[in-house]
């Protein structure tokens, strides 16, 4: 690897006075603007095999974006595919999670060798964006440099920063636009969620399954806006199911551009099941063996808001106390809001009865994927929408922790999801328990069809291949229109 320039910080008059506007001196501190940023890293010699292939091919490069814990295993089957089909990539590493735990996945998936460019962003949302634009911005500049006739696009995934960030520095640096996988997830709600509360959990549970549903794409934050701006500045949006691709169509977006290609986790699950992990979950954790557990995993920045987290902790708490065995996540999010709240007492507390396991995150997606599809897992109880397509394929119950869901199918179309708003303790404990009562609500959700299809990764590259044949990723409007093709480049771009 080898180390880009460091940015250094730079320092900011801050002049806050009337008289200042009007040449007075009124300095009344020195800032920074810009933090301190950390040297991106790029593989050189794989960076150049990479688009020397496509240099020789006449192939696309594409440059799969990583940025969280998820994004290495909902890759796999992307990765791999292309790979076989003999498509020069490598993978951009925004190593924005760079602790041993959160990029696990890069050994489990065996991706090491894959990446050319390390980003090393960090900081809060605003500043990750900002290096994000910068980084992403020098590392197209730097291909379009060395290899100007090659074709370089980005696949980003999901609904994280980097899906939103990276489409816009790459058209703005290089006049091509992205790929977005995983694309249309947009929020909707139970028109019944708002009378939550007002109403017994049955018929609230009956209106989610079978009632009518709204666009409510507030949350999660900033997901639905990752998501919703990297369509805009993506060229081809490939979707998991028939309902995202007509929220893109409806946007704007030309049908044409759009595929439906299944849940991009589906691959990576479909290898797990059958992989066993390094160590198997009850041999870490023994506790698990010993009946049912509900495995609770609260991330959402909405979740984080004083009432709805200490609503949590209070159902997670009275669960407890009722007898029912609860693993309690501990996320990063999930550690800032106990410690900012005050509330690690009563995990502590919580944590001397013996149906009460509080763990860090598990490192290893098979450790997951072995408890969720074991005797031992009752249901999940989450934020996370991942974990929804997971259950749906496992067949096992999830309760996810939301006033709405970018996965509605799960709850309205499989009925293997249910939305458990938390409005407060009580609240999330009569849900749990009313579930746990009905035999029948239980095996009407571990029934419900499977909806994520299969071989995604397969059906996403073998669309790739073809658009590789006869399509660019940038299309100026006389050519979107059929009136000509461009065939000589301006020297203005």
């Amino acid at each position: 690897m080898n180390s880009y320039p460091r940015y250094s910080g730079f320092k900011v008059k801050i002049e806050t006075s009337y008289e200042s506007m009007f040449g007075e001196k009124a300095l009344k501190e020195v800032d920074y603007f810009m933090p301190q940023l950390l040297p991106m890293n790029i593989d050189e010699k794989l960076i150049k095999s990479v688009m020397e292939k496509g240099k020789k091919e006449k192939k696309w490069v594409l440059a799969f974006v990583i940025g969280t814990k998820p994004c290495f295993y909902k890759f796999y089957g992307s990765v791999m595919e292309a790979d076989k089909a003999g498509i020069p990539n490598f993978v951009i590493n925004s190593n924005q999670h760079y602790d041993d735990i959160l990029t696990f996945g890069l050994n489990e998936f065996n991706f090491q060798n894959k990446i050319g460019a390390n980003l090393a962003i960090r900081g809060d949302l605003a500043q990750k964006s900002a290096e994000l634009m910068i980084k992403v911005s020098w590392l197209a500049r730097y291909l379009k440099k060395h290899w100007p006739d090659v074709t370089v696009v980005p696949v980003v995934l999901g609904d994280t920063i980097l899906t939103s960030i990276v489409p816009a520095a790459w058209m703005f640096s290089r006049n091509e636009r992205a790929i977005q996988n995983e694309a249309g997830l947009r929020s909707m709600t139970p028109d019944a969620m708002k009378d939550v509360g007002k109403i017994d959990v049955s018929d609230f549970i009956d209106k989610q399954f079978n009632g009518s549903w709204s666009l409510l794409r507030n949350e999660p934050f900033p997901e639905q806006w990752d998501t919703f701006v990297s369509a805009a500045g993506s060229e081809f949006l490939f979707a998991p199911l028939e309902l995202n691709k007509k929220h893109l169509v409806r946007e704007g977006h030309p049908e044409k551009n759009t595929w439906v290609t299944g849940g991009v986790v589906i691959d990576a699950l479909t290898l797990k099941r059958k992989e066993k992990a390094e160590k198997s979950i009850f041999n870490i954790y023994p506790q698990l063996e010993e009946g049912r557990w509900i495995r609770a995993d609260i991330h959402r920045r909405g979740n984080l808001t004083p009432r709805r987290f200490k609503a949590i902790i209070g159902g997670v708490k009275k669960l407890v106390e009722k007898g029912y065995k609860v693993n309690f996540i501990e996320m990063s999010a999930t550690r800032f809001a106990l410690d900012n709240y005050k509330l690690r007492g009563e995990i502590e507390k919580l944590s001397k009865n013996k149906n009460f396991l509080f763990t860090k995150v598990w490192p290893e997606y098979a450790n997951v994927i072995e408890f969720y599809e074991s005797e031992h897992c009752f249901s999940a109880l989450t934020d996370s929408g991942g974990v929804q397509e997971e259950m749906n394929e496992l067949g096992q119950l999830c309760l996810t922790c939301r006033f709405n869901t970018d996965r509605p199918e799960t709850v309205n179309d499989a009925k293997t999801n249910l939305l458990v708003p938390p409005v407060d303790g009580s609240f999330i404990f009569k849900m749990v328990e009313h579930v746990d009562k009905n035999e029948d609500l239980q095996k009407q959700m571990r029934s419900g069809p499977k909806l994520y299809g299969s071989n995604v990764g397969k059906k996403f590259i073998s669309v790739v291949s073809d658009l590789i044949q006869k399509e660019r990723p940038f299309k100026w409007a006389h050519e979107a229109l059929g009136l000509w093709k461009e065939t000589e480049k301006s020297d203005y771009l």
